[in-house]
């Protein structure tokens, strides 16, 4: 099973008795399941239920949705009294005839009267829309977990490609290793010769120089830990359970384990090795602030 992302858009459209619900749902990453939910008064009553019905299709992430009645944004929307309207503007065209005044009734003085706009009369009730409504609100959630998908695959093309680019400058590292330290105990063999020379250091001394650099430079403990949180990684994004908590904690070990080989290797070819490992795991931990 692919991994999912928590960016996703669906959108739905129903019809009841005359009058169109427009249900719109968006996601984006979170930490957690957070929800803001925009309905119409007629349906108020109905928001637990919808957040609970999210919950259990999305999981984490922070879900929007607004579900607009007949295009108003609210049941109810303002129009206009086209009978009152009339009778102001008869009511004024009088007026100026018989008292012979100048000027005329502007829209902005029209629209400051309180009663020349109106609610329009509903007829819905709940227990009438919301089956309808629910079933549109499922159809849009479907929408938003097919866009999920999509997006995850993308992702996990991109983290494998950059999981793959860190594969290969672990194994650039642990094949430049044993180099670095053939020329690290060569540079060390000059200065103790010269030391030995001198008589500034003894044969004990020597052999405890001569443990402390291979312990130095020695990353293969770091090279099994950093292809075995890799390997997870990798088993994670086939798991069936949301992975996105577990690779980030993952991403945070390997980071570990690549700034311990930058430590021990004191040396610029591999430090080259190192700074693209750190840029490819910094790209993986953004990537994976939008998986589920």
């Amino acid at each position: 099973m692919a991994i999912t992302s928590m960016t996703g858009f669906g959108r739905q459209e129903v019809r009841v008795a005359g009058h169109t619900f427009t249900i719109e749902i968006r996601t984006v990453n979170h930490r957690f399941f957070e929800t803001s939910i925009k309905l119409p008064r007629l349906l108020s009553a109905s928001e637990q239920q919808i957040r609970k019905d999210l919950q259990a299709a999305l999981g984490r992430g922070r879900v929007s949705v607004t579900i607009d009645l007949d295009g108003s944004g609210e049941e109810g929307g303002l129009v206009p009294d086209e009978d009152r309207i009339e009778s102001y503007l008869q009511l004024a065209r009088r007026l100026k005839k018989k008292y012979d005044v100048a000027g005329d009734l502007d829209i902005n003085t029209l629209l400051g009267f309180s009663d020349v706009m109106k609610r329009p009369t509903f007829n819905l009730r709940e227990e009438d829309a919301w089956p309808v409504v629910e079933k549109g609100i499922q159809k849009a959630i479907l929408g938003v977990a097919r866009m999920r998908k999509r997006e995850g695959k993308a992702l996990e093309a991109d983290l494998r490609k950059r999981l793959g680019v860190i594969r290969t400058c672990i194994g650039k590292v642990e094949k430049r290793m044993p180099k670095r330290v053939a020329e690290a105990r060569k540079d060390l063999r000059r200065r103790i010769n010269d030391a030995l020379d001198s008589g500034k250091i003894s044969e004990d001394r020597l052999a405890a120089e001569v443990t402390l650099l291979a312990d130095r430079f020695d990353t293969t403990e770091e090279v099994v830990r950093a292809r075995s949180h890799i390997d997870q990684f990798l088993a994670a994004i086939r798991s069936k359970k949301p992975a996105g908590r577990k690779l980030n904690f993952l991403l945070q070990e390997l980071q570990r384990e690549v700034n311990t080989i930058g430590s021990k290797a004191n040396d610029s070819t591999m430090a080259r090795y190192v700074v693209s490992m750190k840029e490819e795991v910094e790209k993986l931990r953004e990537q994976v602030q939008n998986i589920e």
